[in-house]
C-alpha cells in the first residue's frame, strides 16, 4: 500500500570500519526540513565518534517521493509505527550487534521519541536536539497569547486548504491534512495522537512511561520554538528514561528563530556534547545493544 511504503535515502555519511560498539546514528529532521540540511552535523559527529550517521527524510520531505501537493496523505502514524521501526529494522539486520541510536531535531524528535515507545522499535537510545512539543500553553507565560493565535491561524489554513502549504506560508514545509491535524492535537492540547492508528492517546501516554532508554536532550540557549517548558513538557511523558540535559549557547547575533536551526551549520558544541554522551553510553564496561528499552 502506498500508505505503508518506505523510502531509503539517499544521504548516508560513509565511516571507516566500525566496531561492534560503534553506533549507528538515525538521524530525523525537524518538520519542513529535508535530510541534506544536516549533512555538516552528520558528517561532523561521524568523524567525531566513528559513528555511521544516517540522516533520513521524512515523508513529503526531500528526496521522499510522497507530496502533499500531490495527493500523498499520511500522518503521523506512518512515520512513528512504519517508517522509524524499518529504518532501525534495515540497520539491525545489515550490522547485528551495534547499537542504534535515533536522533530527532524538533518535529523529528517528538517523533522519535514517540517511535521509542513502539517495541518493534528496537532503539538503544534516543538523543533529543531543540525538541520540545507544540503545544502553547508550554511556551513563556509573556508568549503564550501569541503561541495560541499562531497555532490556531495554523490549524484553521490546514483545515480549509487541499493541503498545508507551509513553504509558502513560512512554516513547516507542505504538509497532508492529516499530519496537521496531529500536530495540532499536540499544540493545542500538550498530548500526541496518532490518527489512522489503533494506538490510542492514552495507550500511546502508557506506552511513553514505560519508556527506560538513556536520552540526551540537547537545548539551545535562547531558542524560540523549543523553549525549556516545550522540552520540559516533551520529556515529561517519559519518567522512566535516563535522562541527561544540557544547553548549549546560541551563535551571537542571532535572531531566537535561527536558534531553533543554526546549530547543525555550525555544530561543533552539539557533536562535542553528544561525541561525550555516546562515549560514556556505548564505551561502558558491560553495555550491551539492545539492554533494558522498556519496563
Amino acid at each position: 500500500m502506498r500508505a505503508n511504503r518506505i523510502h531509503w535515502p539517499r544521504i548516508m555519511t560513509p565511516t571507516a570500519p566500525a566496531s561492534e560498539k560503534t553506533p549507528i546514528v538515525i538521524c530525523l529532521p525537524a518538520m519542513g526540513v529535508a535530510a541534506s540540511f544536516y549533512r555538516m552535523f552528520a558528517d561532523a559527529l561521524a568523524a567525531a565518534t566513528g559513528a555511521t550517521t544516517d540522516p533520513i527524510d521524512l515523508r513529503g520531505q526531500g528526496d521522499h517521493p510522497d507530496r502533499a501537493s500531490a495527493g500523498a496523505r499520511f500522518g503521523y502514524h506512518e512515520i512513528v509505527e512504519h517508517d522509524i521501526p524499518a529504518r532501525v529494522a534495515y540497520w539491525r539486520t545489515r550490522a547485528p550487534g551495534r547499537p542504534i541510536v535515533l536522533l530527532g531535531h524538533s518535529l523529528g524528535g517528538q517523533l522519535a521519541l514517540l517511535a521509542c515507545a513502539q517495541r518493534g522499535t528496537n532503539a538503544d537510545a534516543l538523543v533529543l536536539v531543540a525538541a520540545g512539543t507544540a503545544h502553547w500553553r508550554a511556551w513563556p507565560r509573556a508568549e503564550r497569547r501569541r503561541a495560541r493565535w499562531t497555532v490556531q491561524a495554523i490549524r484553521t489554513a490546514a483545515a480549509l486548504l487541499p493541503w498545508y502549504p507551509g513553504r509558502r506560508l513560512g512554516f513547516g514545509g507542505n504538509q497532508p491534512r492529516r499530519l496537521m491535524r496531529d500536530w495540532a492535537f499536540n499544540a493545542t492540547t500538550g498530548r500526541y495522537r496518532l490518527e489512522g492508528s489503533a494506538c490510542t492517546p492514552e495507550v500511546l501516554e502508557a506506552a511513553l512511561r514505560g519508556v527506560a532508554l538513556p536520552v540526551l536532550a540537547v537545548s539551545v540557549a535562547g531558542d524560540a520554538v523549543a523553549p525549556a517548558g516545550a522540552v520540559d513538557e516533551l520529556l515529561a511523558l517519559a519518567p522512566g528514561a535516563r535522562l541527561a540535559r544540557c544547553e548549549i549557547a546560541a551563535p551571537a547575533g542571532q535572531s531566537p528563530w535561527r536558534r531553533h536551526f543554526s546549530w547543525a551549520r555550525t555544530p561543533a558544541p552539539v557533536v562535542q556534547t553528544i561525541a561525550a554522551w555516546l562515549a560514556g553510553q556505548f564505551l561502558a564496561p558491560g553495555f550491551q545493544a539492545g539492554i533494558a528499552r522498556h519496563r
